[in-house]
């Protein structure tokens, strides 16, 4: 389940880049591309937080 979380958290970085690109493109329109750089946000800060963390042994 991790790893699953884990690649879905590096897709949602991979839109990150990839919107604003296909935007100066000319491919989508700002709005989309508005859209497309708050949901890869929302789900890489909602997928990194469960696989993201500290090391094993780090005490508290």
């Amino acid at each position: 389940m991790k790893r699953i979380i884990e690649i879905i958290s590096w897709l949602s970085l991979f839109l990150i880049v990839l919107a604003p690109s296909l935007f100066y493109a000319d491919k989508i329109t700002l709005d989309a591309n508005k859209l497309l750089m708050l949901i890869a946000t929302v789900t890489w800060f909602a997928s990194s937080l469960c696989w993201m963390g500290r090391a094993a042994g780090d005490g508290e």
